[in-house]
């Protein structure tokens, strides 16, 4: 069975669950197409945006009948031009790499139909900042009421803000610090943007095989359940976003 890290199982059961299904998605910054797989499921197809040329062996892996829903593209999201509109746009731990953060969110209001949905998952909180937010080439950490009033003066309505995983995504914090520390060498020789793309798509090269079996949405599912509990409480250092144009 396939190892799919954590910290993203966490997160995907939240998604899942609260994303309106509707006609065409766009997904910035897919990175092994995990979640991508996922969104094809509650949508006729998709667009999928990244600025790493890499990603394309990835998709290249994808089934035939993946494929053949999905368009992608090689560019700069803020550089991303369409003659349709989307349903949803998803982004998740893209935000933080952005320089301009605020042109990026008018982008993709711009991009979204009415009733659009904008869905993000950014990490939490200034007091987790660590080594490894510095090798995977955060720019920043978030604080949910100043992410909240960000969004609305960008013009999105109806946003929802939760701390996903808690406590389990703050106990897998050490070992990712200490992962990051023994890495903070090899990193510190990349700029922000190789350390971007490098955060895009490493993590899920490490394991496999045996660690599927432990570790998978099935697994995570009961722990997924109780951690919803904590949702609207301010513990965990990860936050989803769902907003609407």
């Amino acid at each position: 069975m396939k190892y799919y890290p954590p910290r993203f199982l966490f997160r995907r059961f939240e998604l899942v669950r609260r994303i309106a299904p509707g006609g065409t998605f766009l997904e910035v910054g897919p990175g092994s197409f995990n979640l991508t797989k996922d969104l094809l499921k509650l949508f006729n197809d998709g667009v999928v945006v990244d600025f790493n040329e890499e990603v394309r062996r990835t998709f290249d892996l994808l089934s035939r009948a993946e494929r053949s829903d999905l368009s992608l593209v090689i560019s700069d999201f803020n550089s991303f031009e369409s003659t349709e509109t989307f349903s949803a746009i998803i982004a998740c731990e893209v935000l933080e790499h952005i320089e301009d953060e605020a042109e990026f969110l008018r982008h993709a209001y711009y991009l979204l139909g009415k009733r659009g949905q904008l869905v993000l998952s950014v990490p939490a909180r200034r007091k987790f900042w660590s080594v490894h937010d510095e090798g995977v080439g955060h720019l920043r950490r978030y604080e949910k009421k100043e992410l909240r009033e960000f969004l609305k003066e960008q013009g999105f309505i109806n946003v929802n803000i939760i701390s996903y995983g808690f406590p389990f995504v703050n106990i897998l914090r050490l070992p990712r610090i200490i992962l990051a520390k023994k890495q903070h060498i090899r990193n510190s020789r990349l700029t922000t943007i190789q350390q971007t793309k490098e955060s895009g798509l490493s993590q899920y090269r490490v394991m496999a095989g045996a660690f599927g079996l432990i570790c998978n949405k099935y697994t995570i599912a009961p722990l997924s359940l109780l951690a919803s509990f904590f949702n609207k409480c301010d513990f965990s250092n990860g936050y989803i976003v769902i907003a609407e144009k």
